[in-house]
């Protein structure tokens, strides 16, 4: 399943002879050889240690980057998976910890956008999830949620439904305590076909 050697050099190439396009091809080889679980990291690294995080240089790096990169590894995911039969079955998530300011910062080069907790976007596909669905908004300026927040432990609690997983189950801790798998996180229905 590691072997992407053994796919078509066009597909390859579809998916973008980057680190992260051949890992997102690379997590749908392991996908059909049986992997439940498989997590794919961004780690395009061209300026030394910054990947998404554009505190310079914003536009450009996301325009050059980071954004043609994103689009051709998941795009080409989602329709390699749904051509072959496994997006039905498959939940794919697009995530991060944080979002970024919604003003930019001037006072750098080209400039930036730095953290920002209070708002963010994630993108979930397959699985069950209703395609084109848009669940909560920001305000104008994209700095605040107005409209419908979603915690991350909402997003797990949906991930672990789809998964046929009631998020609501219990594991036992070290001293054999029962622990919920997610404390306080509610499927997002609207989400859901």
């Amino acid at each position: 399943a590691l072997d992407i050697g053994r796919e078509s050099m066009s597909l390859r190439e579809r998916y973008g002879m980057t680190l992260f396009g051949q890992a997102a091809l690379t997590s749908r080889r392991l996908l059909e050889a049986g992997c439940r679980l498989v997590s794919v990291f961004w780690d395009e690294y061209k300026i030394v240690n910054t990947a998404w995080d554009t505190h310079f240089d914003h536009f450009t790096r996301l325009g050059d980057e980071l954004l043609p990169g994103f689009d051709a590894a998941v795009s080409t995911l989602l329709i390699d998976l749904e051509e072959r039969g496994l997006l039905d079955d498959t939940l794919v998530l697009c995530l991060t910890e944080h979002g970024r300011t919604p003003k930019i910062n001037t006072n750098t080069r080209g400039g930036g956008r730095d953290h920002w907790s209070k708002a963010y976007s994630v993108m979930l596909a397959g699985a069950g999830i209703r395609q084109g669905a848009v669940v909560g908004a920001s305000d104008a300026t994209g700095a605040f949620v107005k409209d419908r927040p979603i915690s991350p432990e909402d997003i797990l609690a949906t991930m672990y439904h789809l998964q046929g997983i009631n998020p609501d189950t219990t594991i036992p801790d070290r001293v054999k305590r029962p622990v919920r798998l997610v404390d306080g996180g509610q499927v997002v229905e609207e989400l859901l076909d």
